[in-house]
């Protein structure tokens, strides 16, 4: 019997010990804490990234009421992840209730700005096709006395509602990524020489030249300057074809700056496309049409890939402006129909001709847009010069436009 009674007395000890884990990992009758967090609390983000709540150490049975501002409330039941991407700009008061209720309300605070992620944006066009965005190349406007890729420039794009600037990144002598379409500083500033000879603080004693080659007080930017300017505002699409900026230096300052999911990184090669993603995976891949097959082949999900193809007009219009060049041929359809069959949205260069002196802004209308459109139906994407004039031809032309045209803009 007392055998008995020793083997009963650790089996309830053991059972005991259990018990008390289960209930907090030590002593008996502790239990765990109830636990809410949100990773995003106090960020700014953009909009369609996902938010989620993590509910932790709650009964299997209490129901759990995430109130995410006043556009969705989601429900579950136990502990784990309540998630929701925003549908719209502005500040969030995310809420969390229980019942019943093991913790007091908690309430968490996110700003989402106006600008959705680049995969939300390839969703909405992949679900119109006749919305087109416009691409301002060098951040440029119809007004000339704005030198390109400058402050005043970015400002301008986004007063017009232009979708994504363009630029291009050189490296200084001591290791800093400026913006410049040159690789050197004679058309652009009042200086001269190539950009990789000159310090940072040489480049900024030098003042830009606005597009009637008149001295302005704009200096010119580094590419962390241009990312603050642009981010949560505008896309940016930044060209790594010709240029000698390090991919991976490019690559891991966007990803620094929290933008990936805002610039896209225009690669016009295999090689450059790899050591993008080698750089950061998540990156926004932006290609020759040529290259698609291995952008592509990537595989990653949700991704955006974007390729571009270029194109010459055909109109009678453009014809008698002499803005056609013999010397630049449009990329063969075929070539472009299998980028876009792989899957790619793509974007029309239109600068190769449309920014001679015989072809002005004005002349960017109606008959450009739709001669764009019959060459490669699949266009979501022009890239131009003047990115107002082309938002109203898009327009007029019967296409979509993503933000909409105000009266003081006709």
């Amino acid at each position: 019997m007392r055998r008995f009674k020793i083997c009963l007395w650790c089996i309830l000890a053991a059972l005991t010990l259990v018990s008390c884990e289960k209930n907090g990992g030590g002593k008996e009758g502790e239990k765990l804490k109830p636990s809410v967090t949100c990773a995003q609390d106090g960020a700014t983000i953009l909009r369609g990234v996902k938010v989620s709540v993590n509910v932790a150490n709650i009964a299997a049975s209490t129901e759990v009421s995430v109130k995410f501002g006043r556009e969705k409330t989601l429900t579950r039941t136990g502990p784990g992840l309540v998630s929701y991407a925003f549908e719209t700009g502005g500040l969030k008061t995310i809420t969390v209730t229980m019942a019943p209720a093991e913790m007091e309300k908690q309430t968490f605070r996110i700003t989402v700005e106006n600008l959705e992620t680049l995969q939300s944006l390839a969703q909405r066009l992949r679900a119109d096709k006749d919305l087109i965005l416009v691409m301002a190349h060098r951040a440029n406007s119809s007004d000339f006395s704005i030198p390109e890729n400058s402050l005043p420039a970015i400002e301008k794009c986004i007063k017009d509602k232009v979708d994504i600037v363009e630029n291009d990144l050189y490296t200084t002598k001591d290791g800093y990524l400026v913006v410049s379409h040159d690789s050197n500083l004679n058309r652009e500033t009042n200086g001269s020489g190539e950009i990789k000879d000159k310090t940072l603080a040489q480049i900024k004693d030098l003042f830009l030249r606005d597009r009637n080659n008149r001295v302005t007080d704009q200096k010119m930017l580094t590419f962390d300057e241009y990312l603050d300017a642009c981010k949560g505002r505008i896309y940016i699409n930044v060209d790594l074809g010709d240029r000698i900026a390090s991919i991976p230096d490019v690559v891991t300052a966007i990803a620094r700056k929290g933008m990936t999911d805002q610039v896209l990184v225009y690669c016009n090669s295999d090689e450059k496309i790899i050591s993008a993603f080698a750089s950061n995976p998540e990156c926004n891949v932006y290609s020759w049409v040529g290259s698609a097959t291995t952008l592509v082949g990537k595989g990653l999900p949700d991704h955006v890939y974007w390729t571009q193809c270029g194109w010459n007009p055909t109109t009678p219009e453009a014809s008698r402006t002499g803005a056609v060049d013999s010397g630049k041929q449009p990329t063969s359809r075929s070539t472009v129909a299998n980028a876009v069959n792989a899957g790619t949205l793509l974007s029309v260069n239109a600068i190769y001709t449309l920014n001679t002196a015989q072809f002005w802004p004005q002349d960017f209308k109606v008959a450009q847009v739709n001669d764009i459109r019959t060459t490669f139906p699949a266009c979501q994407c022009i890239h131009v010069d003047t990115g107002l004039e082309a938002r109203k031809a898009i327009l007029n032309a019967g296409y979509h436009l993503l933000n909409p045209i105000s009266n003081d803009e006709i």
